[in-house]
């Protein structure tokens, strides 16, 4: 097996976000072909209506400026875009970003040269939209990230923490994608966990899932995605939720900056990687620069969802026919003219197995506001007594007026407990059990 095999060259250079550095500099060889911009910026706080209606209006203007084609999402929350250019224009872009606000600055704009002309949009289409990732979490409902998100690794280091037994790695993406293609740890490493998403709005109710609870409490979760995107709420939610919940404790939440995307540009050969990543523009797959398509494919196990042969390649549109489901499906040529006379025959690989997701989902709002909560008070509590000389006494004086109690379901608000206990409570401070 060749995940025991340590000796994997890296293109360090790769591995590094471009966020408050210069764009990687135009090859020769590459001038006359597309570029191709994958990037995404998160603002916290959000915009406000009128700042939501001005970023749209500037990214329409720089798009048209520097004959930029793709398409991309403008919400209160920020950008996400997939862009298409002649290598000159896609970095001057990117620049104009960067002197219109400051926060592009922390923007990790991901830049793929050589991409052939046919590979480009016709087009740039900007939308409004109220959320970038449909996970369900825009305005109210959205964890902070300033306060919650993972951490970053960047694609070596992930590389590294993926060889911690003690770690379990999830794919955040939909089990459409994972299916041609996901991170295989090495042997003795990280166990893969596949939350089997049809979308992304079955994320936080997996999340809230006892099951998905007890495998990450006590470890390192690593996540990972196409470009990082949709990793920077997921962990925020995790960790928002592991304030919370008093057997949801894991090691850190890690994700790796740049999605499979930069990971498969720094490992050329592919390192931990099996299989193709699957992309939403016109290249449709990314797959490792020095490896073979015979060697890529046979490390995948995905079938024609109708004749049920090996088969990797998704086209033609395809879709799972059962009811509120409608995923991508792999159709292989021999079986294309079949799938469109008989759409009704297409079945994915989850409504096969007859797997349903969990369904109940955390009360996002109460969620935030009460991790939050405890957050803040766990701050001020420590602040105040790591000045006192004696720890133990001071906190036993410092809380004697308090009534503890354990356990409260997400539901319960200040106000309830003010009118359960009575009218001496004067004030309600949330706290983790740090035993816990």
């Amino acid at each position: 097996d060749d995940r025991t095999n340590t000796n994997v060259s890296i293109i360090t250079e790769n591995a590094r976000a471009v966020c408050h550095r210069p764009l990687p500099p135009i090859s020769p060889d590459y001038s006359s072909q597309g570029s191709i911009l994958l990037f995404y910026q998160y603002v916290e706080p959000q915009w406000t209506k009128t700042e939501h209606k001005q970023a749209l209006k500037k990214v329409i203007e720089f798009g048209n400026h520097y004959n930029i084609t793709g398409r991309g999402r403008v919400a209160p929350e920020g950008l996400n875009c997939t862009l298409t250019g002649n290598p000159k224009d896609i970095r001057s872009f990117c620049y104009a970003l960067r002197a219109w606000k400051d926060i592009f600055d922390e923007t990790d704009f991901k830049v793929t040269d050589g991409v052939a002309l046919c590979k480009m949009f016709k087009s740039l289409s900007i939308r409004k939209a109220k959320e970038l990732v449909a996970y369900g979490l825009a305005g109210d409902k959205a964890p902070s990230l300033r306060k919650f998100a993972g951490k970053h690794l960047e694609a070596d280091e992930y590389h590294k923490a993926m060889e911690d037994p003690e770690t379990v790695i999830i794919d955040v993406r939909n089990a459409y994608e994972s299916a041609i293609g996901n991170f295989q740890p090495p042997l003795n490493g990280a166990k893969l966990i596949d939350p089997k998403m049809r979308n992304s709005v079955e994320f936080p109710k997996w999340l809230n899932s006892k099951k998905t609870q007890d495998q990450l409490n006590g470890k390192k979760v690593l996540m990972y995605c196409t470009g990082g995107i949709r990793c920077e709420r997921a962990t925020a939610l995790l960790n928002e939720l592991s304030t919370v919940v008093d057997d949801l404790k894991p090691k850190g939440v890690y994700h790796c900056r740049g999605g499979i995307e930069r990971y498969m540009k720094t490992y050329a050969s592919g390192g931990y990687w099996k299989g193709k990543n699957y992309l939403f523009d016109k290249r449709m797959e990314q797959t490792p620069e020095v490896k073979g398509i015979e060697d890529v494919e046979s490390d995948i196990d995905s079938k024609c969802c109708l004749c049920r042969t090996r088969w990797t390649i998704y086209r033609g549109q395809f879709k799972c026919n059962r009811s509120l489901c409608r995923v991508p499906v792999i159709v292989c040529e021999s079986c294309a003219s079949t799938a469109v006379k008989m759409p009704e025959s297409l079945v994915c690989e989850l409504c096969r197995e007859g797997y349903r997701a969990p369904t109940v989902l955390p009360d996002l709002v109460s969620l935030k506001r009460k991790a939050e909560e405890i957050l803040d008070s766990s701050s001020r509590c420590n602040g105040r007594i790591s000045k006192e000389p004696n720890k133990q006494n001071q906190e036993k004086a410092y809380y004697k007026d308090y009534l503890f109690i354990r356990r409260l379901p997400l539901t319960i608000t200040a106000s309830k407990i003010k009118v359960e206990v009575g009218p001496e409570v004067k004030f309600v401070n949330w706290i983790c059990d740090k035993n816990k």
